[in-house]
């Protein structure tokens, strides 16, 4: 990572005035949108339109269709996530594990869609004009001169991290730099509501080696949906199975609009229009949630199509050969909406380390207790500690925001240490999964 540090007196204001900011937060990036996308408007294909709406009010399908963990900000959230990055002790921008955490996990996404370095000094610009903009003659010359230090030091080492990222996945084997068409070689129907796209290159080489838990971006046109930037939409989908298998494979589930919004974008293009036989445009793969180095047993927990990144780790330690007690707990509607349903049960059946634990919230006539699942009702804290040996374990989650939220306070109270709770976010990653434990 780059050793450019910030002076103590920037270091000193940032601290100072990053709660600023962010308590005016949704406004500057209310404001940032607003200038950025009408000065650039092709930039405007890099933003997920989901995430610039706010809160219950968002179409569902944000969750699982955002431009994640989005280092330029959410609107709604408290503040962008450059004031949370800066907002902390930073003599030196390397030094924090913490920041290292989070420059890892935005870097991963920003290079799944190709950001370039010529992207950063355009982002400052217009952020740093908004934050002017709001607070007026709060954001004096000193401070502002401050948060550019800030910007711009931030920014060369995003751009030293993804470029690094982007040129280690060129040149690994089968790899390649931005986009490469692939051919759908199957579609199959997984639940009601969900389906799987397994993907192989269109050149017929071969597909590169990933980790599991990574996630790839496609680049889609869709003829439905037109911005000023044009119809190209972005989106990151997990990779829904182990590496090794020869082909890159997706699980989408189709989301319906909340409240009256219209349905997720590319879960419906996915759906009514991708076929057998189609050419998509997909990335490398990235991401950082993988499973760690360790000797303690596995617990995987998933809540609807958020198992796609858990079910490829679960896989994955299975054909690894580990030998150690794995857990797996499912929460799910009921079985016509239980993704991968076939593949869990038959990789549990086939290891006997492995305990598989379904919740059912709204089981249907047909799911019966003990067959079908162990619970009715949701996962939480209870479940867990009766059917867990104890908190010692490496504990992987995914699924809605609430749900994450509910599974790190359990495992909070249950006595887990932070460096033991892995997750990943299907949509903006925000401070709200970690309110319960502070």
């Amino acid at each position: 990572m780059s050793r450019k540090t910030l002076s103590a007196e920037t270091v000193a204001i940032v601290k100072a005035t990053a709660p600023v900011l962010a308590e005016h937060g949704a406004t500057i990036i209310r404001h940032f949108y607003r200038h950025l996308l009408h000065d650039h408007p092709k930039l405007e294909l890099l933003f997920n339109p989901a995430n610039q709406g706010t809160g219950e009010e968002k179409t569902r399908g944000s969750q699982q269709e955002a431009f994640r963990g989005d280092f330029f900000g959410q609107e709604g959230a408290r503040g962008a996530a450059l004031t949370n990055v800066l907002n902390g002790s930073m003599t030196s921008l390397d030094d924090l594990p913490a920041l290292k955490a989070t420059v890892m996990r935005i870097a991963h996404r920003h290079a799944s869609l190709d950001i370039r370095p010529e992207h950063y000094p355009i982002i400052g610009q217009y952020f740093l004009a908004s934050v002017k903009a709001i607070l007026g003659d709060v954001a004096t010359d000193e401070i502002m001169a401050a948060w550019r230090e800030a910007y711009g030091v931030l920014a060369d080492l995003f751009i030293e991290v993804e470029r690094d990222l982007m040129q280690k996945n060129a040149h690994a084997p089968g790899g390649w730099e931005g986009f490469r068409p692939f051919v759908v070689r199957q579609k199959v129907k997984e639940s009601e509501d969900a389906a799987s796209f397994y993907l192989s290159p269109k050149d017929g080489g071969p597909v590169p080696h990933y980790e599991a838990g990574q996630y790839v971006t496609f680049r889609l046109e869709v003829p439905e949906f037109s911005r000023r930037g044009g119809n190209t939409v972005y989106r990151n989908y997990s990779l829904s199975t182990a590496p090794g298998k020869g082909y890159f494979r997706v699980t989408i589930k189709r989301e319906f609009g909340a409240k009256g919004n219209p349905d997720g974008v590319c879960s419906r293009f996915f759906h009514e229009h991708v076929r057998e036989g189609d050419v998509l445009d997909v990335s490398t793969p990235f991401g950082e949630f993988t499973l760690v180095d360790s000797p303690r047993p596995l617990v995987f927990i998933g809540a609807g199509i958020g198992i796609t990144a858990v079910f490829s780790l679960f896989q994955s330690a299975l054909d690894r050969g580990i030998d150690r007690p794995i857990y797996f707990f499912l929460m799910m509607r009921d079985g016509r909406h239980h993704p991968l349903r076939r593949e869990i049960e038959a990789l549990a059946q086939r290891h006997p380390n492995v305990t598989l634990h379904r919740c059912y919230s709204q089981p249907s006539a047909e799911d019966e207790l003990g067959r079908d699942y162990e619970t009715h009702g949701r996962l939480g804290l209870g479940t867990l500690g009766r059917n867990l040996p104890g908190n010692d374990c490496e504990f992987y989650f995914t699924g809605p925001i609430p749900f994450m939220r509910t599974i790190r306070g359990a495992l909070h109270l249950f006595g887990v240490a932070a460096d033991r709770v892995h997750y990943e976010c299907y949509g903006p990653h925000g401070p709200e999964i970690e309110a319960d434990v502070r």
